[in-house]
């Protein structure tokens, strides 16, 4: 009777420490997803929503421009000219550039991500950039909008919004990095 009452709490008596270390590292492993799999839609929403918002200003600013002036306005010419010139994870205070108080763009808030607008007439190349969102040459004056963020902190591979005169849809590569 002895023998069965020692087996018996043997068999019942819990978890061996092994056990135990082995639950928690994988309760670990799955927080750890989880935690990333909730920050990527957030990086997405964040950088997205401010992307296309600026955009929308800035497609404004384009219109009008070129009503007054004939012709649209860039800001820079290539992908690098894009202000602020190093977008991050945290949300930086911006000072218009002199080019962005010409195009009278209206943006006071501050951003997370780096922005130009590239313009030009039929005879002008369109950036590089454009191509790669698949833009092909215009027959009449245009512009490309183009953003780039860093929203993961890990300038390796960012996030990159774009739009165009020719096509004002906005497309996105890389979205929550």
């Amino acid at each position: 009777m002895a023998a069965a009452l020692r087996r018996s709490v043997r068999t019942n008596g819990g978890f061996t420490l092994l056990e135990l270390l082995i639950a928690v590292a994988i309760l670990g492993i799955l927080t750890g997803v989880l935690v990333l799999s909730f920050n990527d839609p957030a990086n997405k929403v964040r950088t997205g929503s401010e992307a296309n918002a600026v955009f929308a200003e800035f497609h404004r600013a384009e219109q009008q421009y070129a009503l007054e002036h004939g012709s649209y306005l860039s800001t820079g010419t290539t992908d690098s000219d894009i202000y602020p010139s190093t977008p991050g994870r945290t949300a930086q205070e911006i000072t218009r550039p002199e080019s962005w108080e010409d195009l009278k763009v209206q943006i006071t808030q501050k951003l997370y991500c780096g922005y130009v607008a590239v313009a030009g007439t039929a005879d002008d190349d369109i950036p590089s950039f454009a191509e790669d969102f698949g833009m092909t040459q215009p027959e009449s004056n245009w512009y490309v909008l183009y953003a780039r963020c860093d929203a993961d902190g890990q300038s390796a591979v960012d996030a990159k919004y774009f739009a165009s005169s020719v096509d004002p849809t906005f497309q996105s590569r890389n979205e929550g990095r």
